[in-house]
């Protein structure tokens, strides 16, 4: 597994991302599951020019779901749009499965770096809004200052 620590400025402020890159490989699902449990947001990456990567973003899916439980964003990034004569799934049927599991969905090439940043910005964008909703409507509780007692003589 390789691990990145990304840090990016959303607005005024600024956003570790921590990233975790299984390379899609099977014998590491049930330890992703572990790390998806404290995430806020996930990336699913399939290869344009191998119909197989594609189907199993599905159970890619369904481990995020388990794992992460509901609320997390996922971020679905059809990559390699830099071979498209190689192309094996259609634009459509990428839009199709984001639509379906309310996903966000961006094509981008890691060769070329379209659609990189600007699709990594806008799931770290949608984090920070999400962050401030939850400030919105935590409570916080203040002890009250001691009551002053007061006697009276008479």
């Amino acid at each position: 597994i390789d691990y990145q620590v990304k840090t990016v400025n959303v607005g005024d402020c600024l956003l570790a991302l921590q990233l975790w890159d299984t390379a899609g490989q099977e014998r590491f699902r049930s330890v992703t599951k572990q790390f998806f449990r404290k995430a806020d947001g996930v990336v699913l990456i399939y290869d344009i020019t191998t119909a197989i990567s594609f189907h199993a973003v599905r159970q890619w899916l369904q481990s995020v779901q388990e794992g992460a439980g509901p609320g997390v964003l996922i971020l679905l990034l059809a990559n390699k749009t830099d071979l498209e004569d190689e192309r094996q799934v259609a634009s459509d049927e990428g839009r199709r499965l984001a639509k379906g599991c309310n996903l966000l969905f961006y094509e981008c090439s890691a060769f070329s770096g379209i659609n990189i940043t600007e699709s990594m910005m806008h799931l770290a964008r949608l984090l920070m809004e999400l962050e401030d909703k939850e400030k919105e409507k935590t409570v916080e509780l203040r002890e009250d200052p001691p009551q002053q007692k007061t006697c009276c003589a008479k």
